[in-house]
């Protein structure tokens, strides 16, 4: 009785140990913070994006012949243009970066979002 008592308490032990480990602090798949930015080092956003978020530059949406299915970026909330215009703006001035998938866009912006959005937060 004695050895089973002490396997038990030896196996919760472990599972504790095992589910309190997590000092890694998990990143939200839809957000680039300063730290991140800061980590990866000068770049333009559209190379930090495809660095650490590639995902946000994949086309959803159906193909058409004008920029009304492009990926939408928006600069402390004014729109800028489409995908392109991530190339024109350095990290360096960034706070945060926010992909805002087409329903969130729609519904924050209006029509026009097929392949979501990008907002970008520059530092005050």
């Amino acid at each position: 009785m004695g050895m089973r008592l002490l396997a038990g308490f030896l196996v919760l032990v472990l599972v504790a140990c095992a589910a309190g480990n997590s000092s890694v602090p998990r990143t939200n798949p839809n957000l680039i913070t300063r730290v991140e930015i800061d980590e990866a080092g000068p770049s333009t956003v559209y190379d930090l994006i495809q660095k650490l978020r590639p995902l946000w530059l994949r086309e959803r949406g159906a193909v058409s012949f004008t920029d009304e299915t492009d990926l939408a970026v928006y600069l402390d909330r004014s729109r800028m243009g489409g995908r392109e215009e991530l190339r024109t703006i350095y990290s360096q001035n960034v706070e945060s970066l926010e992909f805002l998938d087409a329903r969130r866009a729609t519904n924050q912006f209006g029509s026009g979002h097929v392949n979501g959005a990008i907002l970008i937060r520059t530092r005050s």
